[in-house]
């Protein structure tokens, strides 16, 4: 795993680190004490990042992130617990309290534990005749026209020939969201939410129907209340 940390409390960075290297096997970490244009281009697999970083510019940071690597994992760390609700309105993997530093550390890498076995799941589809796997996580969204649908990922669109109903049920309902019939959302490729539109990764966007936003938002709600701090 090549992972940054972005804190200028030194002391907890060394605590963080040697937790990290007790945990995980062969993994790279990276160190700063602010935030600098350099970690853009570096394509760290996990993120933590000091919300008090520069008045409070670490979300607009993980933001930018999020939209460059939707794969990213982000760990938001703090002393101030109130911030734990601000990084639920992104989408934040998880908020470390370093108050609570031992008690969040463990949540955290049980959950991170979970998204990996997530990540090796695939859907296999029909494409010009031949099976295609492809793994769910990369899937951005699905859309259908009549009994054909297309698949998007970050690097090419897949076209087979089947229900949007016999697609989705192939898929992880834990990630994957029905928005109207003809939209499947993956929940963790949401950037964020407008007052008449999904922004996904990639600046997609996928506008409302009629009466769809308030039960998306409920499932959307409940889904990123599974990856952030329940106090």
């Amino acid at each position: 795993m090549k992972c940054v940390i972005v804190d200028d409390d030194h002391i907890f960075i060394e605590q963080l680190k040697a937790h990290l290297n007790h945990t995980f096997q062969d993994i790279q970490i990276d160190m700063y004490d602010s935030f600098c244009d350099d970690i853009y281009t570096k394509e760290y697999q996990c993120i933590f990042l000091d919300v008090m970083l520069k008045e409070g510019e670490s979300f607009e940071y993980g933001m930018n992130i999020s939209k460059l690597y939707p794969h990213a994992i982000i760990v938001y760390i703090s002393s101030v617990d109130h911030f734990v609700y601000e990084s639920f309105q992104q989408n934040t993997f998880f908020f470390i309290r370093k108050s609570h530093f031992d008690e969040d550390y463990d949540h955290f890498v049980n959950k991170y534990k979970k998204i990996i076995l997530q990540d090796g799941e695939h859907i296999s589809v029909v494409v010009n005749g031949m099976s295609v796997s492809i793994k769910q996580k990369d899937i951005i969204y699905i859309e259908s026209s009549r009994n054909q649908i297309r698949i998007l990922t970050p690097t090419k669109s897949y076209t087979t020939y089947q229900t949007l109903k016999q697609t989705y049920q192939q898929l992880n309902h834990c990630r994957f969201y029905k928005l109207n019939s003809h939209i499947i959302i993956n929940l963790d490729s949401v950037v964020k939410v407008e007052k008449k539109d999904i922004m996904l990764s990639y600046n997609i966007i996928i506008p409302f129907t009629r009466g769809s936003k308030k039960p998306f938002m409920q499932r959307y709600m409940q889904h990123r209340s599974q990856y952030i701090w329940h106090g």
